[in-house]
């Protein structure tokens, strides 16, 4: 009988110990640690009341004419995205934008970005997309912001690197790889379809308190 009760308590004992290493009692979520926790990165709703109260007071000091606010980076908290002007190149969009970013209680500048061809939305993606091209070549790009914390543009490029009997060459990728023109095409039309002017507002009073809550 003794016998019997002392391996009985070491399957227990071992019982006990798996149960703990796999979480049963509740282990504390530690990232990093022998089974990492994937932590939700999205922001909640008070530092999103206090990143909009911010920003609003940003915006009314900045000397900015218009503004709007999106989630660049998609992490749930939006950015404040400025404009001096709108580019009379290109109707109704801006050509230059400074963004802002809501961190450790302050409105921290992230980068700044500008084109001649202007800016567009994608309302599929929900991205801020810019275009440039000429001598053959034309580049698509999307803002987003890194893990270090700084604006990044992420490119879809057709670019043109030689001619053979006078005929171009070209190099397509996206996202720093290159892919097949077929797919370069296949992108280019997906955006296309989705893209509509980036609308940006005025920076008065009234739209403050009305866009940015």
């Amino acid at each position: 009988m003794r016998k019997k009760g002392h391996i009985l308590k070491r399957c227990l004992g071992l019982i006990m110990a798996l149960m703990m290493l796999t979480g049963c009692f509740g282990v504390p979520d530690l990232s990093g640690g022998i089974f990492p926790v994937k932590v939700s990165a999205k922001a909640s709703g008070s530092l999103k009341k206090k990143a909009a109260k911010a920003y609003r007071k940003f915006v009314k000091r900045s000397g900015y004419g218009w503004f709007c606010v999106k989630d660049i980076d998609r992490d749930g908290l939006k950015e404040l995205v400025l404009s001096p002007n709108y580019s009379s190149g290109v109707s109704s969009s801006p050509d230059a934008l400074v963004i802002y970013k809501y961190r450790k209680g302050a409105v921290r500048k992230i980068g700044e970005d500008s084109t001649a061809f202007g800016y567009r939305y994608n309302k599929k993606t929900r991205r801020i997309h810019g275009l440039w091209g000429g001598s053959g070549s034309v580049e698509d790009w999307y803002l987003t912001i890194t893990k270090s914390g700084k604006l990044k543009r992420v490119y879809l490029s057709l670019i043109e690197v030689s001619a053979n009997n006078g005929n171009p060459i070209y190099r397509a990728s996206y996202a720093g790889k290159k892919i097949s023109q077929k797919a370069y095409h296949k992108k280019k039309n997906q955006w296309n379809r989705n893209y509509r002017k980036l609308k940006m507002y005025r920076a008065d009073e009234r739209n403050i308190k009305k866009y940015i809550s």
